[in-house]
């Protein structure tokens, strides 16, 4: 009862933070192409991806325009693709968006991190990296498509931490059915690397990963992953372990997990820049979520006047959302998770966990 109680409390006040709507992270993604073709990839990038990527000049527009409305100091952004490292142009970019004030991070598959790389992005003002690793080194070049990318995901965690100059260093893991058997010799590995964080997610249904649909889990090895998580989070507070924001999953597990309980912050504080110029939240969600883009509109009024379908949900309290008495904890889950064309969220974590 004190924790529904608590769970109550928690989503009191994300009507609040939803009301208020101020931006506090913000996605940047890069570009589209990628140097691997990874099994899971939500994007579906590869390195024969082809989109006109955003020109620098166009992205520090947006840049520009947050910072001479928001306070930059406060807002994180997060640095992703893609790989960003095959854009050409990253660090001079990300420079002058560290002179503005914003704090950033990158997600990264480690595959052209070098000594000279950790060094550019210490020098363009990153605070925090991620490095893809999912699984020991067969399960993960299996799901990355590639023989080189365990060794290379590894050197560059590494290769981050050696270097001293970063507040965080954390290694990201999609669990699947290939490597979930390995999360103990995986943590252990981790622990010997010396990583600060740890971020574990399930796959999706989207992108490639749903014609893959063999790597998704069920509900016997998703309570197994969380019973991991929820043992090591008890037991190693020198290495910070979390389950990554992938719906609701109730009072059992929320808090449990990860740190807070759920709240999907898509257009109430997370905005994003893709790499075509379109304005949306986190890059996960379809293209059907876009609020504008660089050449009509400013971020800020986009911000201001649009993303109201991701602050009033209550339109997507159809099918099995109408009498499920989790609706205000939830709210239809992850947006990234809603399927337009059924007009339902795809996947309910919270039933898969109570069936």
């Amino acid at each position: 009862m004190k924790k529904q109680f608590q769970n109550w409390a928690w989503s009191q006040g994300m009507k609040f933070t939803t009301k208020v709507h101020d931006l506090t992270y913000f996605f940047w993604e890069t570009t589209l192409s990628c140097n691997l073709k990874c099994r899971h990839c939500g994007s579906d990038c590869d390195k024969d991806k082809f989109i006109e990527e955003l020109p620098k000049e166009k992205v520090l527009q947006v840049f520009k325009n947050i910072a001479e409305n928001y306070e930059p100091k406060d807002i994180m952004v997060a640095v992703t693709g893609g790989e960003p490292l095959v854009r050409k142009d990253l660090f001079e970019i990300l420079s002058e968006v560290s002179s503005m004030g914003f704090p950033w991070g990158m997600v990264t598959n480690g595959m052209l991190v070098d000594e000279a790389a950790v060094e550019k992005c210490a020098e363009s003002g990153m605070k925090t990296v991620s490095v893809s690793l999912d699984g020991l080194r067969e399960a993960h070049n299996h799901l990355r498509n590639s023989e080189l990318s365990y060794d290379r995901a590894v050197n560059a965690l590494r290769l981050f931490l050696k270097s001293g100059k970063f507040d965080i260093v954390e290694a990201i893991t999609c669990v699947n059915s290939d490597n979930i058997n390995q999360l103990e010799d995986m943590y252990k590995l981790l622990k010997d690397i010396g990583v600060q964080g740890w971020r574990l997610f399930t796959i999706f249904p989207k992108g490639r990963a749903e014609v893959n649909s063999e790597l998704l889990l069920n509900k016997d090895l998703v309570i197994r992953l969380f019973n991991f998580i929820k043992d090591k989070r008890n037991s190693n507070p020198g290495m910070h372990i979390s389950y990554s924001e992938e719906g609701y999953l109730g009072c059992n597990w929320e808090r449990e997990v990860r740190d807070d309980f759920f709240f999907c912050g898509a257009g109430i504080n997370i905005g994003s820049l893709l790499a075509d110029g379109s304005y949306s939240a986190c890059p996960s969600l379809p293209r059907e979520w876009i609020q504008g883009h660089v050449d009509e509109i400013s971020f800020s009024e986009a911000w201001e006047t649009r993303y109201k379908n991701m602050r009033d949900r209550k339109w997507m309290r159809t099918k099995g959302c109408e009498s499920c008495k989790q609706w205000s904890n939830c709210n239809g889950s992850s947006l990234h998770l809603w399927d337009f064309k059924e007009g339902k969220t795809k996947v309910c974590h919270y039933n898969m966990l109570n069936a």
